[in-house]
């Protein structure tokens, strides 16, 4: 494993999904400022991942087929710039186009840097893939951080600040990605063990095993980063601030256990840490809106947090086993289409909240979570490569 490429990566991650992550905590803002409905706010999560859906695939095709190390940089510009814009919009429409824009900056990153990862992941890729995902599970625990930092300083229009923030490090990135690129073009960087590249046969039924659980598993995340405030709120009668801060001890647990599901993935296999991970995710669905005691539901949210995050590397790494030589195209289905459904259910629950009440909302995700285990327990093994000897 590159080490120094992989922190760098994981760097980068984490620097789109700052802007990425302050949606969620922005909601109960753009609540109180605008008069949103519950329907409205879920659909600027739609907004933020419907025309990801449909490009990022497309983009790891290309990334697939000739290195561009502008995509990275040129997708944090475009999230950032566009989450800025946020603070500075009156009209629903307008919030609705910009954040839509964001997403697209996010569609554009996520292939390119997943395929980067994983060419210099090497015999790690568990590892290797959770180090790069924890940055970008970093950017989302500290963004609602941020939000909160940004609101105190200047209410909605404080959002500004992400722009020239964002400005910045893109070109930093620019520069650093172009440098990698030249110095292995020149052979003064040794080129990566692309793992996910050795085996040319494409396993579809397998892949569309994982990405229903992909998906289901998006409709909880995306569900719950939209939710947990609004219900900290409404039902627990917290402030905004502690709402905001409830996103963060849920991100916190998953940065935390991202990184160990990588490492227990290469140790102990990729299925094994999925099914685990979903043996425990359903019972925790099934009662969290039971629960009435405010300390119980904080537990509860840490334990989401656990095992909502636990496998996310090891389904990355299983798509790009499954479809062999086309790592960018898997990152687009599992990190783009399949995470991008989550935002598009969204609206749907949010309108479920709306006429029942967040409870009932929660209740529709627990058969997501059984779903998702489901198939979690049919996934095939992942083929084995020369670079590892991982078990499955």
């Amino acid at each position: 494993m590159n080490k120094k490429q992989i922190l760098f990566a994981s760097f980068s991650h984490f620097v789109c999904d700052v802007n990425s992550g302050s949606l969620p905590a922005i909601l109960p803002f753009l609540i109180s400022a605008h008069g949103l409905s519950y329907s409205m706010a879920s659909a600027l999560m739609l907004a933020n991942s419907s025309l990801a859906s449909i490009v990022q695939p497309i983009f790891g095709l290309l990334a697939d087929r000739r290195a561009r190390p502008w995509y990275m940089p040129a997708g944090i510009l475009i999230t950032g710039c566009g989450m800025a814009a946020v603070g500075f919009l009156d009209s629903y429409p307008a919030i609705f186009l910009v954040v839509m824009a964001s997403g697209m900056g996010s569609a554009l990153f996520h292939p390119a840097a997943v395929r980067f990862a994983n060419m210099v992941s090497g015999s790690a890729p568990g590892t290797g893939m959770s180090i790069f995902s924890v940055g970008g599970n970093a950017g989302y625990l500290l963004a609602p951080i941020l939000v909160v930092a940004l609101m105190h300083l200047g209410g909605l229009p404080g959002l500004g600040l992400l722009a020239p923030l964002a400005a910045v490090l893109a070109g930093l990135m620019f520069y650093e990605s172009l440098r990698f690129t030249r110095a292995q073009a020149n052979g003064a960087q040794p080129r990566p063990n692309t793992a996910g590249r050795s085996r040319t046969v494409n396993d579809w039924q397998a892949f569309a095993k994982l990405t229903v659980n992909v998906i289901c598993r998006s409709i909880i995340m995306v569900c719950l980063r939209a939710f947990i405030p609004l219900y900290w709120i409404a039902h627990f009668g917290q402030s905004e601030t502690a709402a905001a801060l409830a996103l963060t001890v849920f991100g916190a647990c998953g940065v935390c256990s991202n990184l160990a599901g990588g490492m227990l993935a290469d140790r102990f296999g990729y299925r094994r840490v999925v099914r685990t991970s979903h043996a425990l995710l359903l019972p925790l669905m099934l009662a969290f809106p039971f629960v009435d005691d405010f300390a119980v539901a904080t537990v509860m949210l840490m334990a989401l947090g656990v095992v909502q995050f636990l496998p996310f590397s090891s389904l990355v790494v299983l798509g790009q086993r499954y479809l062999g030589g086309h790592a960018g195209f898997a990152a687009g289905i599992t990190m783009g289409l399949g995470m991008s459904v989550g935002g598009m259910a969204a609206p749907i629950l949010g309108r479920v909240a709306d006429i029942w009440g967040l409870g009932m909302a929660f209740h529709v995700l627990s058969g997501c979570a059984l779903v998702s285990t489901i198939f979690a327990f049919l996934l095939s093994p992942a083929p084995k490569l020369p670079e590892d000897e991982e078990a499955t």
